[in-house]
């Protein structure tokens, strides 16, 4: 039996603010009518409703949530997301309401939301159904963060029926999505056609089963997480971006899957598979040394995505940027009194005394370019000149960051290699001012 007493022992008073994510439906409506109920809670909680515009219904729900809001004396705030592509799937959706969500979010505010224990049950059963690992079997968690935000799930020990019984007794009107009744949406037909036939006589206690389930899940993803970090000292070179492939391969198969796995998700909030982790493991981690394979997560630009390299046996997690590398085809005019931004970076400068590029040499204006192949440089001291391919190997710049840097020139003449190189002939002597190159490269900021 569900009372707002219940909710008590959650601590929320510990938030300055206590959002609820508010459909208007049975369980959201009893979870906002809930916490209203609690006098310490009441002045904290607002109710934040999201439109998603595919129901015709829609408009009307946002006046009924509006109503029900103003009744309880609750800040009722109504978004809306535009999608772009009318071809949508649960996970599309799910991502756009929680991005709409800590949009109206600040450091110290809590989101609740109104999973409950048939809702659980029903995510394991889909991820069993779908493919899942012991971390999926754990179902939905009551305490979670999310981009630093907190997210509780109150209701997550309360069946159904006890949210119904709440909303009968204490007259709650609610709204009925008529979605809940597609059949083509994959947890419907779970909630209407699978679970119905586990609640015959032959798994009368299929609830208390997968709960069961459920809790070794979560021990289970304790023991693997403990392991995983342990692994991650080891194998992990200064920082969390790169881990030693050499290091890798001394673990057993199932730790070293272990440890990609939560390598991969410490530095993504996208969610990252078990396929990726395979795939990360078969086409790098026993890739030849001289192979220059690459796996992408997500879409360029999109915060969280990221592709996966090796250099000198390491393992490299990197950002999946808009621009992978400087064209060649364009050239830009520099102003060295202020830093340039180029596509793949910032290059900027100082004046220093007997170092860098000579400013008594640099009259004909200096642009930058991208690499074609076939540049040469005859850095500061060396005895000839050699191609940038040389130079590169020679100082283990990774390849997939080479043809992000920019070639300065003076004139027609290549004068240094962003602010790895000065060519010889474009040094400052000791008594002259220099240009001294600074280079940052987007994948290092990200």
């Amino acid at each position: 039996m569900f009372v707002p007493d219940n909710l008590r022992e959650i601590n929320l008073e510990n938030y300055s603010r206590i959002a609820v994510a508010f459909s208007g439906g049975l369980d959201s409506s009893v979870l906002l009518h809930s916490l209203v109920s609690i006098p310490e809670f009441k002045e904290r909680v607002f109710a934040i409703h999201v439109n998603h515009g595919l129901s015709p219904n829609s408009k009307s729900w946002i006046k009924h949530c509006e109503k029900f809001c103003s009744v309880l004396g609750v800040n009722f705030i109504p978004l809306t997301i535009e999608l772009e592509n009318s071809k949508t799937n649960e996970n599309i959706l799910r991502q756009a309401r929680y991005e709409a969500f800590f949009s109206c979010l600040e450091k110290g505010d809590v989101l609740c939301t109104a999973h409950h224990q048939d809702d659980h049950i029903e995510t394991i059963l889909f991820r069993i159904l779908r493919g899942t690992g012991i971390k999926g079997l754990a179902g939905i968690e009551k305490y979670s963060q999310i981009e630093g935000i907190d997210l509780i799930r109150p209701l997550i020990s309360y069946s159904k029926k006890d949210l119904l019984d709440y909303g009968n007794k204490f007259n709650v009107n609610w709204i009925e999505d008529e979605s809940n009744e597609d059949l083509s949406i994959s947890r419907n037909f779970i909630r209407k056609k699978v679970i119905p036939n586990l609640k015959n006589d032959n798994w009368p206690e299929y609830k208390n089963s997968i709960s069961y389930l459920s809790s070794k899940a979560k021990e289970a993803n304790e023991i693997l997480d403990e392991i995983a970090f342990l692994d991650l000292k080891r194998c992990a070179s200064e920082s969390l971006d790169r881990l030693s492939i050499l290091k890798i391969k001394e673990l057993s198969h199932a730790r070293a899957m272990n440890v990609l796995f939560t390598w991969l998700g410490i530095n993504t909030h996208l969610g990252v598979s078990n396929k990726i982790t395979d795939q990360v493991y078969k086409s790098i981690v026993l890739a030849s040394e001289n192979s220059n394979p690459v796996v992408t997560f997500g879409k360029r630009g999109e915060s969280g995505s990221f592709q996966i390299r090796r250099f000198n046996n390491f393992l490299r997690h990197l950002p999946l940027t808009e621009t992978e590398t400087l064209s060649n085809k364009k050239v830009w005019k520099w102003n060295t009194n202020n830093p340039l931004e180029l596509p793949t970076g910032t290059l900027s400068m100082q004046l220093s005394l007997g170092k860098g590029i000579s400013t008594q040499l640099t009259e004909p204006g200096i642009s930058i370019k991208g690499r074609i192949g076939g540049e040469r440089c005859k850095p500061e001291g060396r005895s000839k000149s050699q191609k940038l391919k040389k130079l590169f190997q020679e100082y283990r710049v990774p390849p997939w960051v080479r043809d992000r840097i920019p070639l300065v020139y003076v004139g027609d003449q290549l004068a240094a290699v962003s602010d790895l190189w000065v060519c010889e002939e474009f040094v400052a002597k000791k008594d002259e001012r220099g240009i001294v190159l600074s280079w940052a490269d987007n994948l290092d900021n990200q």
